[in-house]
């Protein structure tokens, strides 16, 4: 006898997304879409949203308060995460978190399938879920092999971006949710790595190799 299919909600902030998730998902045995007013009797949560701020963990914090499944986890997709929301993702029954340029119907389905082991900390969670969004960014925003190319990572990249839109090391640290001691090393790793005399080579070396 087969396994009933999982309940899954889709809440997106627009219908296009929703709909969108919705096809994926309703040609997947394994799942059946609930409607809007049945979000209360769902498995899992599949919610969609350009960025996630402040409003959008009290939405679901409240959206699982009312569900009638005790141990409803969610799958968060979204654009941008904003730093102080970052720190708080552990403790949200999160089980997965994408990136939306890069979130596929494959990952998608495979964000749902997956389960957070009971006795995970809610620090250690944030972290894992941290380094998710931002391996799954860096997929969307450089192309496979090109990282190989120029023997980089997808965060020296980003730094190297920033550095040529003005940005002080303070302000990337801010904007990249690391220490700002962090980002001098990455900076200074960089000059040493290939022979550049200083931030302004660094920048117009990018520009020349297409780094950036």
């Amino acid at each position: 006898m087969s396994a009933l299919p999982e309940r899954v909600a889709v809440i997106a902030n627009d219908p296009i997304s929703g709909e969108g998730a919705a096809a994926y998902l309703r040609a997947s045995p394994r799942y059946a879409v609930m409607g809007p007013g049945e979000v209360p009797r769902a498995d899992v949560l599949l919610v969609i949203v350009p960025e996630v701020r402040e409003k959008t963990l009290l939405d679901l914090a409240r959206i699982r308060r009312t569900a009638l499944v005790p141990d409803v986890r969610a799958v968060l997709v979204a654009d941008r995460i904003e730093k102080a929301e970052l720190s708080r993702l552990g403790g949200f029954g999160l089980s997965a978190v994408l990136y939306r340029g890069s979130a596929t119907r494959d990952k998608i389905l495979e964000a749902l399938a997956a389960r957070v082991p009971a006795a995970e900390p809610e620090e250690v969670r944030a972290t894992r879920l941290t380094n998710e969004f931002r391996a799954s960014e860096g997929e969307a925003r450089y192309p496979r092999g090109f990282l190989d190319r120029h023997r980089l990572q997808s965060r020296e990249v980003e730094i190297l971006g920033l550095l040529a839109d003005g940005f002080g090391t303070v302000e990337i640290a801010d904007r990249m949710s690391y220490s700002e001691r962090t980002i001098k090393n990455i900076i200074s790793t960089l000059l040493v790595r290939f022979d550049l005399r200083n931030r302004s080579h660094a920048v117009a070396y990018a520009l020349r190799t297409g780094i950036i």
